[in-house]
């Protein structure tokens, strides 16, 4: 198999989708899996199949049957290719790790970041780099992360775009819109989905505006659909853990981030915004992301914030 592959250049990528749908002998599915459309899918396989001159997959019982079976080229393929996937996935480790020169990372999180969200972040570091030291810095705002980066107080940071400085760069993470956190016990909980003009005699629990980043995007969404709900703010905080334990106790409800998981947190539902026509509401969107300085980016740098946007999509 060796020498019917070096005579022609073969992506990696194409290595991967092969080794893809012989896994799951089923186009349909591995398209899912990798993230790929289906028919660019069956390209790339009939790409390698004409590089190599064989088939690797049994084409009478693919056009015919539906039904996708290996060859024996395709059978010896697979080992092979596996094997390469492995060497390069090592190179690339490898290489990785001799570039760190940097031990030490200090990294900012902002003060209502989602508590799990930071334990992830630290989780894939001391996971994908052990030798890579990470200091948490908590900041009051989103803003003041990007603050510090910029200042060179951290080497880089969690915030929310917009970024505030040209000589900011962003690697996006998760991106999410809102959601409606209730009291379970409250008359709206059994809804399957709520629309904003429903909230208009609601009280509400939120973080205070001097660090809540979409604070005036609610007020203007709570204003179009025919209210304001500053004067029903009953209580401001400044974590959105309290939030949900004041939620969970009645006091009011809230606005808080799709993404932000309240399964695990006792005597609160969530329930997701619709607009009047049943569509997902999304005018309102979150984005997170890791900021770095581009002065100061460095293969430490360019590592963390890439192992840290593979692993939070």
């Amino acid at each position: 198999m060796e020498n019917a592959l070096s005579g022609f250049e073969m992506e990696l990528r194409q290595l991967r989708y092969f080794v893809g749908v012989a896994e799951e002998l089923h186009f349909g599915r591995a398209a899912e899996k990798l993230f790929v459309s289906q028919p660019a899918l069956s390209q790339q396989i009939q790409i390698l199949e004409a590089e190599i001159g064989v088939e690797l997959f049994v084409r009478v019982k693919r056009t015919q049957l539906r039904k996708v079976e290996l060859t024996e080229a395709g059978s010896g393929l697979l080992v092979e290719a596996k094997r390469i996937l492995q060497l390069a996935e090592k190179a690339v480790e490898t290489a990785r790790r001799t570039g760190l020169q940097q031990r030490v990372i200090n990294m900012g999180v902002y003060r209502m970041m989602i508590r799990e969200r930071i334990l992830e972040l630290v989780e894939i570091s001391s996971r994908l780099f052990p030798d890579l030291e990470i200091k948490l810095i908590e900041l009051p705002t989103p803003m003041a992360v990007q603050d510090a980066v910029f200042d060179d107080a951290i080497d880089l940071g969690v915030t929310l775009l917009p970024l505030k400085y040209d000589q900011l760069r962003a690697v996006p993470l998760k991106t999410g819109y809102l959601k409606v956190m209730l009291s379970e016990n409250h008359p709206l909980a059994q809804e399957d989905a709520l629309q904003v003009a429903q909230l208009k005699n609601e009280k509400w629990v939120d973080i205070k505006r001097s660090i809540h980043t979409v604070y005036d995007d609610i007020e203007r969404i709570c204003r179009q659909a025919g209210f304001s709900r500053e004067a029903a703010i009953v209580q401001e905080v400044s974590s959105i853990e309290l939030l949900s334990g004041l939620v969970s106790l009645g006091i009011g409800v809230a606005m808080v981030p799709t993404f932000y998981d309240a399964t695990n947190i006792k005597g609160v539902v969530c329930k997701a915004l619709i607009n009047p026509d049943g569509t997902p509401f999304t005018e309102v969107a979150i984005q997170a992301a890791i900021c770095y300085k581009t002065a100061n980016y460095s293969p430490t740098i360019q590592a963390l914030a890439g192992a840290f946007q593979a692993n939070n999509k």
